[in-house]
């Protein structure tokens, strides 16, 4: 499935709320292939890494923003999240945050 969308929130460097363009839809959406590190970690160091990480995508790809989300049905993690490719003027935001040296390819 293919929605435009509008980030509302970066909740850390993979995982962000949107407002599917139905106008009344929000869904939290992990990125898909990436792993970044966790908020609220008990380690500052990782702590440091988590913030910064949220710091470059939400610089690149800034809350208000148009996204294009894309996902298939039934397609959720443990947590209830959309398991989504992004993509913030044509960039995929996977992809870009890999590049930035912030987020590392996920394997499950």
């Amino acid at each position: 499935y293919t929605y435009k969308a509008k980030v509302l929130e970066w909740i850390d460097g993979d995982t962000l709320w949107v407002e599917i363009d139905l106008g009344f839809y929000k869904a939290k959406n992990k990125l898909a292939r990436i792993d970044t590190p966790e908020l609220n970690n008990s380690v500052a160091y990782r702590e440091r890494k988590a913030k910064h990480a949220r710091a470059v995508a939400k610089k690149f790809c800034p809350e208000d923003a148009n996204v294009l989300v894309i996902t298939k049905k039934q397609n959720k993690d443990q947590y209830a999240r959309y398991i989504a490719e992004v993509t913030y003027n044509q960039i995929n935001l996977s992809d870009y945050l890999i590049e930035k040296g912030v987020a590392k390819i996920w394997k499950e």
